[in-house]
């Protein structure tokens, strides 16, 4: 990847980020999520899609294992759970792009995966 290519993904990630931490400031419960579901799915795409191409696998698989909790929600309504799971994810993937090394999304895949079992046995 070019020099440019990497500037340029690496602030669409940074604002994407940015824009799931200010839907979180309005949202403080599951059903609120599920209300925002749409909003949210839109900017876990770009992440889930720009972030392995920056080398940021565990980035990538933390927007990845959130969206498809997203796309369940849209689909299916308010799940348990789904606000803690949200923000845990913004912050970990936050956490991630500020260089924090010790964040591991198979760790948050297990976790996703314990509250919400049904919806990975797809």
């Amino acid at each position: 990847m070019s020099d440019e290519f990497l500037r340029v993904a690496r602030q669409e990630i940074q604002s994407e980020i940015d824009n799931l931490k200010k839907i979180l400031l309005l949202c403080t419960n599951d059903k609120q999520i599920y209300e925002k579901s749409g909003n949210i799915e839109k900017h876990m795409h770009k992440i889930k899609g720009l972030a392995p191409m920056m080398a940021q696998e565990e980035m990538g698989e933390i927007a990845k294992t959130s969206d498809k909790i997203i796309k369940h929600i849209s689909s299916h309504g308010t799940l348990d759970g789904s606000h803690d799971i949200i923000t845990d994810a913004v912050k970990k993937m936050s956490g991630l792009f500020d260089g924090q090394t010790d964040i591991s999304a198979d760790d948050f895949k297990k976790h996703v995966k314990n509250i919400c079992p049904g919806i990975f046995e797809s």
